[in-house]
């Protein structure tokens, strides 16, 4: 069996295959050249897993759902107090478009039964193209049956639904709005959203995010072509956007703001996606208690969520902390015992500067692959159907080499075993 890590047979299929970021630039040592990402390997798992899963997501992002009208509306106070930026305040109770999707990330240990949500990554979530379809193709390469065979087509219906709910509430129909894609410049992506661009009815113009101006506080548009934008979808984390300087390091923010205040630009899956972004959510779940929950809902909260606390004396001497803004694992670290036994490598100052939750600490699953224990962590994904009920479609696996799953994770293709 060829290495999964480093072959030929990995190089030359994934050479061939759809997703230029089946490898990662390294970022500490550029010297040592690429990292592999994509596992040339296929994880055999079983149809019950898949259900099961899809139906734990479709029952967290009942939850969620139902958070997220509740959050729009709470006032200034209790905003900062579960750690949203000041600067965000106005535009997420401003945006009435709903998250168009989500991804959960799960402790799924089916040897000891304990499977628990550990967050969900509403805005600018990744790890798309892998569940949606990278799955499915490299589990027929193998010789296993595919997970899923619809969720494309419920990712597809989900985000032109978006798109005619971003056209009505500008007061146009899609036909009459000019429709982009932008991220940051680099392979994953770029690659990413000229993937998702093929799903949108009205074609949209994909970009790099480096190439968005503001036009005299008038309108947003791509300053290669110099048309001005209708409807964004903006793959780029809101609370870096508050920080972003032009060239002559002048703030940005403002004017972008502005613009959403005015209903001059409607940018999909942002504002509102990020009413749920942070890890603090978590917590304010915990702070509601079961009672505040509909009898289903509660349910779903006492079964599938963990317990997640705002101070690490509320937890006790053994947890997990995360910074309520981070992202692959950076910042994080555990403790047992009052000892911190596992800490991310990566601790840059703007992770660990931040607010952070602290989370029952909870026993992953660990998988075999090439004679390596890997740490699995799962992922689900949720799609609004366009009535605002999140519909699961897309399941996937990342596997590490140490405990907390970073950047440099591997993403395990997954097959049903036939």
């Amino acid at each position: 069996m060829s290495n999964p890590f480093d072959s030929l047979d990995r190089d030359h299929f994934f050479r061939q295959f759809p997703m230029p970021w089946y490898n990662l630039p390294p970022t500490a040592q550029p010297s040592l050249g690429d990292a592999p990402y994509a596992l040339y390997h296929c994880h055999p798992v079983s149809k019950s897993q898949i259900s099961k899963m899809k139906s734990a997501a479709e029952r967290v992002g009942a939850v969620l759902g139902h958070l997220w009208s509740v959050i729009r509306n709470f006032d200034q106070d209790t905003l900062l107090e579960y750690g949203f930026p000041e600067e965000t305040i106005r535009v997420i109770q401003f945006d009435r478009l709903p998250p168009f999707c989500m991804r959960l990330d799960w402790c799924w240990n089916e040897q000891d039964q304990v499977y628990k949500v550990i967050e969900a990554n509403v805005q600018t979530p990744s790890f798309w193209f892998e569940c949606i379809e990278g799955n499915s193709r490299i589990a027929k390469h193998f010789g296993l049956d595919p997970t899923e065979e619809q969720s494309h087509a419920v990712l597809r219906h989900s985000i032109n639904q978006q798109i005619k709910r971003a056209a009505t509430w500008l007061g146009k129909s899609p036909d009459g709005c000019r429709i982009a894609m932008t991220t940051l410049d680099n392979p994953e992506d770029m690659g990413t959203m000229r993937w998702l661009s093929q799903s949108v009815d009205h074609r949209p113009r994909v970009f790099a995010i480096e190439d968005l101006r503001i036009k005299d506080h008038q309108y947003l548009f791509d300053q290669k072509s110099g048309e001005p934008i209708d409807i964004l979808f903006m793959w780029y984390p809101l609370e870096w956007s508050i920080f972003d300087r032009d060239s002559q390091g002048r703030e940005l923010w403002s004017a972008l703001e502005e613009l959403i205040l005015k209903k001059k630009v409607a940018v999909v899956n942002f504002a509102s996606a990020f009413a749920l972004q942070p890890k603090s959510i978590f917590a304010l779940i915990t702070d509601l208690g079961l009672d505040f929950f509909s009898e289903e809902q509660a349910k779903t909260v006492f079964d599938l969520f963990p317990k997640t606390v705002q101070t690490s004396e509320e937890m006790g001497d053994t947890y997990f902390a995360k910074p309520i803004f981070g992202r692959q694992g950076e910042g994080c670290f555990s403790v047992i015992a009052g000892e911190i036994c596992d800490q991310n490598p990566n601790q840059d100052p703007w992770y660990t500067d931040q607010f952070y939750v602290y989370q029952e600490l909870l026993k992953f699953p660990t998988i075999d692959i090439a004679n390596q224990q890997m740490t699995a962590l799962w992922s689900t994904w949720l799609f609004n159907d366009g009535a605002d009920h999140f519909v699961p479609a897309g399941v996937g696996l990342r596997v590490s080499q140490n405990k907390i799953t970073d950047d440099y994770s591997y993403w395990c293709p997954i097959g049903i075993a036939n």
